[in-house]
């Protein structure tokens, strides 16, 4: 019951609602040509996605030109790798030349190593030549036994001397005659000899001369093949430069690509976003509390109104009834409790007579 004066509390705030999330923000990187931006996937759910954005036309072109250039290096590295210089070049002749001229000279040398049998010639040789001794002495045997017959020496003393002398000189003839076949024997071999290492010799000039121009072709051959196979190493090297910066022209476009900053910014503004929100309902909140608070405090410290006089009195006649003294047993004014803390309500009392 109120008997004037407002005695009804300040209501409790209403807070309002904490502020829902923010999605996040598409954000386009333009230094990069990326962007970070949310698409709606085939199941029906959300989705992050970073893509770079189409190309300009002359970037575009500057990639395309790129790409067409590694392709192209690709395929001649593919050929000059294919391409043996040695197939072109065929060392095969010289090697034949040379086992050839090796079969030939080991053949030349087995030969001369097969010396002619000389010995019938040398007993030829000989025989004729003791023929022609024995008919001389035979002639002269004959000549002197008739020389000394015919003056009827011919049982002398010289006679016989004469004999034996013709004898001694035959047989020293026949000597001789021996020795001269085995000499003649000797330079039939030498002769031989030498005429078959002439032959060599000749052959092996020949076979020398023939070594020398196979040799210069083989090194014509191997000079053209060197030539040949520099060219097609500097071509590869060449190659593999025009791959390197078709290669390096794309790698520069994905490194750029790289470096987006699109998903850290939308992360960065969709942060502070959410908490540029947050904050706000919090000192919305605060605000509210603080008021709260400051009305709640201005209702404590109010006056008493007529109605809670009235009930103070009351509660001192009770207290002197029960307690046996106007005021009670503390002699001040009566105390309740209110829903917001202790109050105390009345004057205080005086003591004293009539």
């Amino acid at each position: 019951m109120s008997f004037g004066g407002n005695d009804s509390p300040p209501q409790a705030p209403n807070y309002p609602p904490v502020p829902p999330k923010e999605e996040l923000m598409d954000v386009i990187d333009e230094v990069t040509g990326t962007q970070a931006i949310t698409v709606v996937g085939a199941d029906g759910k959300k989705k992050r996605v970073v893509s770079r954005l189409p190309r300009s036309p002359e970037e575009q072109k500057l990639y395309d030109d790129a790409g067409e250039l590694m392709n192209k290096a690709i395929v001649e590295i593919k050929k000059l790798s294919d391409y043996d210089p040695a197939a072109v070049f065929d060392f095969a002749p010289f090697v034949d030349v040379m086992n050839n001229l090796n079969a030939e000279r080991q053949a030349d040398i087995a030969e001369l190593s097969k010396l002619p049998d000389f010995n019938q010639y040398v007993q030829d040789f000989k025989t004729m030549g003791n023929t022609i001794i024995q008919d001389e002495f035979k002639k002269a045997e004959n000549e002197n036994k008739a020389y000394l017959a015919n003056r009827g020496y011919a049982d002398s003393s010289a006679a016989i001397g004469m004999r034996n002398s013709l004898v001694a000189e035959k047989a020293k003839a026949l000597q001789q005659q021996d020795i001269g076949g085995n000499m003649y024997g000797e330079q039939l071999k030498a002769a031989d000899l030498a005429n078959r290492m002439n032959t060599y010799g000749f052959r092996e000039q020949g076979r020398f001369g023939q070594l020398q121009s196979a040799e210069a072709e083989h090194k014509l051959k191997l000079d053209q093949y060197n030539q040949t196979n520099a060219m097609r190493q500097q071509a590869l090297q060449n190659q593999y430069g025009l791959f390197s910066t078709g290669a390096k022209l794309q790698g520069d476009d994905a490194s750029k690509a790289m470096a987006t900053r699109a998903p850290e910014l939308a992360n960065t503004i969709f942060q502070q976003s959410n908490m540029d929100s947050l904050n706000r309902h919090n000192a919305t909140v605060n605000q509210m509390n603080l008021q709260y608070q400051n009305q709640l405090a201005s209702y404590q410290n109010q006056r008493p109104s007529f109605g809670d006089t009235i009930l103070t009195l009351g509660g001192t006649a009770l207290g002197a009834a029960a307690f046996g003294g106007p005021m009670g047993p503390m002699g001040g004014g009566a105390t309740y409790s209110s829903p917001f803390g202790p109050r105390q309500v009345g004057v205080a009392y005086s003591g004293g007579n009539g």
